[in-house]
């Protein structure tokens, strides 16, 4: 199989791009190794969300998430939401910013050669290295390989979370595991769901005046809303789908849940985004902030000294959606 690995320019920035004969991946190492583009290239469907009319810039550390570009796919560690890290030894306490620290932070090309690219992070708040290794393990499918190591003497808790903004367009459809029969809302109720771990029946919910909403379904942006919402803990699903309407392209994401365990997800339906957006997030914590996961002991933690990895599969195609196939290892 042929891949090309090649430095570009993207919309003024230093990127690389990551090519196969069916897809192609465009990253820029110091805009925390942001993903700007996802495109499949047998129909021309670009899957991320652009950045509109907010170009893509350096970011300052701790700077708001929704003040940015809100494009691409972003990766999420230690924290979602701002907080204070939980955690035991030297560091408790410290406030780690906004949607994290590592899509504020430039990433360092650790290695780019034919069919691979490694880039990688130092934290600040806490004392780890971050690594994400871009291949392709077919023509159709992208591997995201990670590699966390606490450099630190004390253990430490953390959420990851892929943050991946697929602009997926009005009345697409998303495709959850069938043990997933409920979700809970995560958001303030001022969004509207109620208050934070209400729930709510997938796909069909009932709204505050007894009508059905279907929750699988994604809304065009005139609407002016959004929802987060997160699997029960206990469901541990391992895969999430979105279908295009009524083109009936689709995207695939695969994961090993003994890894990463949860999974939310972030609607967007003019709120935030100019598009129509559905994020499944794999994430290794419930929920979006690290204070709380950590206080429901629903939380991954990586001993002092230790090494942990996982992988996350991207798999785009058209017409029937696969069997779910396992993420790769």
């Amino acid at each position: 199989m042929s891949i090309t690995v090649r430095p570009i320019r993207w919309q003024g920035c230093d990127a690389w791009a990551l090519e196969s004969a069916q897809l192609r991946v465009v990253t820029i190492p110091a805009l925390g190794a942001k993903v700007v583009s996802l495109l499949d290239k047998r129909s021309g469907r670009e899957w991320l969300a652009g950045p509109g009319d907010r170009p893509l810039r350096a970011i300052a550390y701790g700077a708001s998430f929704q003040e940015q570009d809100v494009s691409g796919w972003d990766e999420m560690f230690p924290t979602i939401v701002a907080c204070a890290y939980p955690g035991a030894g030297g560091a408790h306490g410290v406030v780690l910013p906004d949607h994290g620290e590592v899509w504020a932070l430039p990433w360092q090309v650790e290695q780019a050669d034919e069919d691979r690219l490694t880039l990688s992070v130092a934290g600040r708040a806490l004392p780890y290295r971050l690594t994400r290794t871009l291949t392709c393990r077919t023509p159709d499918t992208l591997d995201l390989h990670y590699r966390l190591t606490n450099l630190g003497q004390d253990a430490m808790p953390y959420i990851w979370a892929a943050h991946p903004l697929f602009a997926c367009g009005a009345a697409a459809e998303i495709v959850l595991p069938p043990e997933v029969r409920a979700v809970c809302n995560t958001l303030p109720a001022s969004w509207g769901w109620g208050e934070p771990e209400s729930e709510f029946d997938w796909p069909v919910a009932r709204d505050a005046e007894g009508r059905a909403v279907r929750l699988d379904r994604v809304g065009a942006p005139t609407l002016q809303r959004g929802r987060k919402f997160f699997a029960p803990p206990a469901t541990r699903p391992n895969w999430a789908a979105l279908v295009r309407r009524p083109a009936g392209d689709w995207l695939h994401l695969a994961w090993d849940a003994a890894l990463v365990p949860y999974l939310g997800l972030w609607v967007d339906e003019g709120v935030l985004s100019q598009e129509s957006i559905a994020a499944p997030e794999p994430t290794t914590g419930f929920y979006d902030s690290l204070a709380v996961a950590w206080a429901k002991q629903e939380v991954t933690v990586v001993e002092a000294g230790a090494t942990q990895a996982w992988t996350l599969s991207v798999r785009l195609g058209a017409g029937d959606l696969p069997a779910a196939p396992p993420a790769a290892t």
